[in-house]
């Protein structure tokens, strides 16, 4: 017979409801967490597709700018200038002689005493050109002017800076001895010389740049002057450094001229073909496909030998992204000259050998023939850069497998995006599932300590009759003696 516990309890009411109600979680409730957590890991499964699928469009979006094929470089032997060059200029070589570079002119005040302005005025500037006979020749066209209400230097330093209609720059430096006022044209140039009229106030900041002993406080640091070079015994004159309209496709910058008894600074420029960033493009292209091969394929992986598979082994939806991404290599392209896939530039799927049974095996992943590509590009018949960019309004393949992969990322309408709602739906579905069973259980709860409490009183009571009948019995024989005699 079952013990009487101290508190007059015969039964372990918490622990009997525990295990009961762990049972009842186990058959209800962990079915319900297995299924979300299944759903989960699909959810985070199709993040990584994602993912990859975003590197892929990255890749395939480079493919197609404008200038990655046909792209050329330079190289400069020689001093004096720069180049740089755009996708289809043509290689050569050229000879650059430079003669001088353009500057703007500048002008400043007196360096022995600090220049003030002597109070409100007017400063009118003209541009033009000073001549061969050494006289501005202004352009009415081109004047501006600034009302001074008078102040400090620093006040008209800011005045001049803060109208950018001027075409002048000011500031201020001090040589150790004096505040000197600096005015700079905007533009360098011979014919972006720049004349000044002051007046009132201003009146010491007259300047002519083709006076040789001008009447002011201002003196000349530099003149205007236009950039002046050689291309291929041709001479040239630009108001700029930047040059990129003597020879097509390339910017020529002139960053030096000679300096002593040098009249020039000769070099040679050189152009060549570059499919350095083409070939980057391509190899990334392919590892972006790669990935994502290398990542479906891992998410549905089936195990023969243990019979078990991977977190979207049979996904529809996964099939129709393989699907998807083999119609988007292997579509043909028409309308872009002599190229219809990429096969014909050395870019094809790769395959594995079985070493025992000598079985190919087709493993979707893409590879480079070097020596196939190189020859395409150097073609002018195959037209790359068309095939992967397009031409003449007809899509290229750049274009067309990135229209594939919104199809199957778009946040709205993807493929992607309505299977991971779908999921979504599901996981909630899952909870509020769990959360009734949750309720349900904590009911059940409720009324098994309800029936235990009750069963347990009765267990009680009657422990206590069995004791008291017990020792009632035991006193028979002893009453039964007292009788006898």
């Amino acid at each position: 017979m079952a013990a009487i516990t101290s508190g007059g309890s015969v039964l372990d009411i918490t622990s009997i409801v525990s295990q009961l109600v762990a049972v009842e979680r186990q058959q209800t409730q962990q079915p319900l967490v297995t299924k979300e957590a299944a759903q989960t890991a699909k959810l985070s499964a199709f993040g990584q597709i994602k993912g990859v699928l975003s590197s892929l469009q990255t890749a395939v979006d480079a493919l197609g700018k404008d200038g990655l094929f046909g792209g050329v470089k330079t190289t400069v032997n020689g001093k004096g200038f720069t180049a740089t060059a755009k996708a289809g200029a043509a290689v050569g070589n050229h000879a650059i002689e430079v003669f001088q570079t353009a500057k703007e002119q500048r002008i400043a005040t007196d360096p022995t005493t600090s220049f003030v302005p002597a109070g409100a005025g007017s400063l009118s500037i003209q541009f033009g050109t000073v001549n061969e006979g050494g006289t501005f020749e202004g352009d009415p066209e081109r004047m501006a002017s600034l009302e001074f209400s008078g102040g400090t230097l620093a006040e008209l330093r800011d005045a001049i800076n803060g109208d950018s209609t001027l075409g002048i720059k000011a500031t201020i430096v001090n040589n150790g001895r004096a505040d000197q006022l600096v005015l700079t044209g905007s533009a360098t140039g011979e014919n972006m010389a720049f004349k000044l009229t002051g007046a009132d106030g201003l009146a010491d900041l007259s300047y002519d740049p083709g006076t040789a002993a001008p009447a002011s406080q201002l003196h000349s640091v530099q003149a205007a002057q236009s950039a002046r070079l050689k291309v291929d015994g041709i001479e040239i004159t630009r108001g700029k450094n930047s040059i990129d309209d003597v020879i097509d496709g390339i910017t020529l910058t002139l960053n030096d001229e000679p300096e002593g008894d040098a009249t020039s600074l000769k070099g040679t420029l050189t152009v060549t073909t570059d499919n350095e960033q083409a070939r980057k493009a391509v190899d990334a292209f392919i590892k972006a496909y790669n990935d994502v091969n290398d990542t479906l394929k891992s998410l549905t992986a089936y195990d023969v030998k243990t019979k078990t598979g991977s977190t979207l082994t049979g996904d529809s939806t996964v099939r129709n992204i393989q699907t998807t991404l083999r119609n988007a290599l292997n579509d043909a392209l028409g309308g872009l000259g002599n190229i219809r896939s990429l096969a014909e530039i050395g870019i094809g799927t790769g395959a594995t050998t079985d070493k025992e049974t000598g079985q190919v095996t087709v493993d979707g992943k893409l590879s480079l023939d070097s020596a196939k590509f190189e020859a395409a590009l150097s073609n002018p018949d195959k037209d790359v850069a068309a095939f992967f960019a397009g031409k003449d309004g007809v899509q290229g393949l750049a274009a067309t497998f990135s229209e594939r992969l919104t199809g199957l990322l778009d946040d709205k309408r993807g493929v992607i995006a309505n299977r991971t709602s779908s999921i979504d739906d599901t996981i909630q579905s899952l909870q509020e599932k769990y959360e009734r069973t949750e309720e349900r259980i904590q009911l059940l709860e409720t009324r098994y300590r309800l029936e235990f409490s009750r069963l347990d009183t009765l267990l009680a009571g009657m422990s206590q009759t069995s004791t008291y009948l017990t020792q009632q019995l035991a006193n028979l024989p002893k009453i039964s003696s007292s009788s006898s005699r």
